[in-house]
């Protein structure tokens, strides 16, 4: 399959989805500038939202660079994993009215569950069918991302899991603090050779 066509089908998906969730920023009425405090918590989302959507793409470009085949299987999953993208903006609106609600937070929470597991499998395959090919240094360098490691480790996704239970029954809010770390920390810790693939 020719990957250069499965980049740019994802990257306007993407593209999609990122302005879709700008389309749900609401112009106040009013010209004052105090009209624009109940935008705040949509706002808030948003920022999650798209350095969220940023940091993945930045790790789907990496591993897309680095691949050398580009599947059926490989397609199917990166659609399935551009599926449950296309669900943040609707997670993010909703969550948008209300930090603190309890509903939106944990429909948010399922999209970032599915979203996580369809990443993790889409990570695990384009490293697998590299190594049936015959590139392992390939494959290893895609499992050495810290966003698969993290992914794939059950204490680290069993510890996550709890504390995503306590804030969403105690303090739903916390949730986009909690998604904002481990985006940066873990999403945004990348491969050294991520500069230098070009």
């Amino acid at each position: 399959m020719n990957k250069s066509r499965v980049e740019a089908f994802t990257d306007a998906v993407i593209a999609i989805i990122l302005t879709i969730m700008i389309l749900e920023f609401k112009t106040p009425d009013s010209s004052k500038l105090s009209a624009i405090l109940p935008q705040v918590p949509y706002m808030i989302s948003y920022a999650v939202g798209w350095l969220f959507i940023g940091i993945a793409w930045y790790n789907h470009h990496y591993m897309f660079s680095k691949t050398k085949v580009v599947t059926k299987k490989i397609f199917w999953i990166n659609n399935s994993w551009m599926f449950t993208t296309s669900f943040i903006p609707v997670a993010t609106a909703w969550v948008g009215r209300d930090l603190n609600a309890q509903g939106p937070e944990i429909f948010y929470a399922i999209v970032y569950l599915l979203w996580t597991f369809a990443y993790a499998l889409l990570t695990y395959m384009i490293a697998k069918e590299n190594e049936k090919a015959g590139h392992k240094e390939i494959a290893d360098s895609i499992r050495q991302m810290k966003i698969y490691r993290a992914l794939t480790s059950w204490k680290f996704v069993g510890a996550e899991i709890i504390i995503w239970v306590l804030i969403l029954v105690f303090m739903p809010a916390l949730q986009m603090v909690l998604i904002t770390f481990q985006v940066l920390a873990v999403g945004g810790n990348v491969n050294e050779d991520s500069d230098k693939l070009f």
